[in-house]
């Protein structure tokens, strides 16, 4: 009795592993499910070096100098040690795309090659001659141009200012110099476009949140980053 009871749970066993095999569920894939290694696609950011890079599905590639910046672009390739970035254009501060300076000491031949690891934390480790660099993943959330989410300081990228919204529709914008200056006025948002009114003509930008906590103006005369102040 007992050896039928036993013959009976391993045909058991063996239809249920029958029905994983056929359905297209392996043991193997059921252990990756439990053990998931970050994805790979998606924007990076290494706050210390300001160094950011965006890893698109499609196999292309953005990246520049600050969060959310792309100054050069092209397509990647990877694997489970290395990522390819392969160098086609750059992107001039007008948003034009002009191809890749075949002269440039950047890359060797017109690519890149990453080494990387994924750390416990999420984090991806990338290694370099001149040392290891962490990347922390950014982004993948859609933040509305609303007066909230503009309150607070912005300080601009390149430094020497900060652009300062308040509730009552009042800006002010300090410079950072010895003799420091600030300028104080009104502002009116209506939909993406900011309008920044002083005592001379009025300023019109339009305005993108590239993620929560980095803003981009763009006018007639370029485009401006703001990093939100902690």
């Amino acid at each position: 009795m007992k050896s039928q009871h036993k013959k009976l749970g391993l045909v058991c066993c063996l239809v249920i592993l029958c029905g994983m095999f056929t359905s297209g569920c392996f043991v193997s894939d059921i252990f990756k499910d439990m053990i998931r290694t970050p994805s790979i696609k998606g924007d990076w950011y290494n706050k210390e070096t300001k160094t950011y890079f965006s890893l698109k599905d499609d196999g292309k590639f953005t990246m520049g100098y600050g969060k959310g910046t792309a100054n050069t672009g092209g397509t990647y390739t990877t694997d489970k040690k290395e990522i390819t970035l392969h160098l086609e254009y750059t992107i001039t501060a007008d948003g034009r795309k002009e191809e890749w300076d075949a002269g440039s000491n950047l890359g060797e031949k017109g690519k890149i090659v990453l080494p990387y690891a994924f750390k416990s934390d999420g984090r991806m480790l990338v290694k370099s001659e001149g040392g290891n660099l962490y990347f922390d993943k950014i982004g993948g959330e859609t933040v509305e141009v609303t007066n909230e989410n503009l309150m607070g300081d912005w300080d601009y990228e390149e430094g020497g200012l900060t652009l300062a919204f308040k509730q009552d529709n009042h800006y002010s914008i300090i410079e950072d110099t010895e003799n420091s200056k600030e300028a104080i006025g009104t502002y009116v948002l209506e939909n993406t476009q900011l309008t920044l009114k002083g005592t001379g003509a009025d300023r019109v930008f339009t305005c993108e949140f590239v993620t929560q906590d980095r803003l981009l103006l763009t006018s007639d005369t370029g485009q401006f980053y703001y990093e939100r102040a902690k």
